[in-house]
């Protein structure tokens, strides 16, 4: 049973961003009395929502010393939510994946509400009117829920990143499926053979499908449940990993009661999310290529992988706590040279040696790797960094933006 009656509630909001504005706006109309976090602790309160880039050991040790219980915003969100949920996670994919599932249930004519991680707090979204709430949930939301369980999760896969907060590789993966440990039989997993053997351990009860035996593309067709839906050919972005969230999109879309014609309407129209490997331009002989979105390892080998010729690859930004090994390892062969940037970019040069690359190249900031790829003899470069931006921006996206404006330059 929900509990979402809280009037006259007084509660604690830790963090300011988009969760915690938007617990506090879901609370307020909710008839909630609003407190934010600024270094006190008012009296009485009867709750506390953190949002996920908040961690602060002594917010918890209080709580635990009040018997205060303490939640996050998505755990809020799910609380005032009365439709069914979509829900998903991974290191990469999710963004694509969310959008290609709210996309296909609106044009089968379903009032959806797309929010969460993707960039709109889930509680002040749900205050809208809808049929299905479709969510990306990051690790960090993932933490901290009790009672949250979607009719439908999506774990599109699980590679190492946000190690510096998790502390552990395996802790990382408890905190991903979490978005499955409170289904029931009724309910979907949509995951990879690789998540699937993850979870035996975890006792999931819900039906899982599986990449590779339900949904599949085989000799260029994609195929939900052995129902065609499109081929390869027809899509805007070919590339595996591309064709692997549009598969796990369609089946969720399908379950959900999305029609096979309106998901294949959107396979074939749908433009990815911006600064996901956006094509900037040719400029000077070379095509350049925006992948800022792409925060780790398993991202930025991704859109290597989907480069035709010769390319050099910008990485780099603030630290995640994790190695760069497994990038020299996994690059294909036509990444001729890779610049390492930013804070990470010591790691970057360690790891290249260990793995034997020779062709790595030293930067201080983006603009000094830009200047040094434009001088470069290779018909693509690529900026997908593998790391985090905070080093510098305040975002994937502002980082991007600047990248495009020293290609331009």
């Amino acid at each position: 049973m929900k509990n979402n009656n809280f009037f006259g509630k007084r509660v604690l909001i830790v963090g300011s961003g988009i969760s915690g504005n938007g617990a506090a706006y879901a609370l307020k109309q909710k008839g909630a009395l609003i407190y934010f976090f600024e270094g006190t602790y008012p009296e009485n309160i009867d709750m506390i929502v953190v949002s996920p880039g908040v961690k602060d050991e002594d917010i918890v040790h209080f709580a635990e010393k009040k018997k205060i219980p303490v939640i996050g915003e998505i755990e809020l969100g799910y609380e005032l939510d009365d439709s069914s949920i979509i829900a998903i996670t991974g290191t990469n994919g999710k963004t694509t994946t969310t959008m290609l599932i709210g996309k296909m249930l609106s044009i089968g004519g379903y009032k959806t509400i797309v929010c969460g991680n993707i960039g709109t707090a889930y509680s002040k979204s749900v205050l809208l009117p809808h049929e299905c709430s479709v969510v990306e949930v990051s690790s960090f939301q993932l933490m901290t829920i009790k009672d949250f369980k979607p009719d439908i999760a999506v774990i599109t896969n699980i590679t190492p990143d946000h190690l510096d907060r998790h502390g552990s590789m395996e802790n990382y993966i408890n905190a991903k499926l979490n978005i499955c440990r409170n289904q029931i039989a009724n309910d979907y997993l949509i995951t990879t053979r690789e998540v699937r053997a993850l979870i035996k351990n975890v006792g999931v009860k819900s039906q899982i499908v599986t990449l590779g035996s339900d949904l599949t593309c085989d000799g260029g067709i994609l195929a939900v449940f052995g129902k065609k839906i499109a081929h390869v050919e027809e899509l805007k972005q070919r590339e595996p990993h591309n064709v692997a969230d549009a598969l796990f999109a369609s089946a969720a879309a399908i379950l959900r009661g999305a029609s096979f014609d309106a998901v294949r309407e959107v396979l074939l129209t749908f433009e990815p999310a911006q600064h996901r490997l956006s094509f900037v331009g040719n400029v000077g002989g070379k095509n350049y290529y925006n992948d800022s979105k792409g925060t780790n390892i398993g991202a930025a080998i991704a859109a290597a992988n989907s480069m035709n010729g010769t390319t050099v690859l910008i990485a780099g930004g603030s630290d995640k706590g994790y190695e760069f090994d497994d990038l020299f390892l996994e690059l294909p062969q036509n990444i001729k040279y890779v610049i390492g940037m930013g804070e990470v970019k010591e790691k970057l040069l360690n790891a290249a040696k260990r793995q034997g690359y020779q062709g790595f190249l030293l930067a201080s900031e983006l603009e000094d790797a830009v200047e040094t790829a434009k001088a470069l003899d290779v018909q693509n470069v690529l900026l997908s960094p593998a790391a985090a931006s905070f080093d510098r921006y305040e975002g994937y996206d502002k980082r991007g933006e600047h990248f495009e404006r020293l290609v331009r330059a």
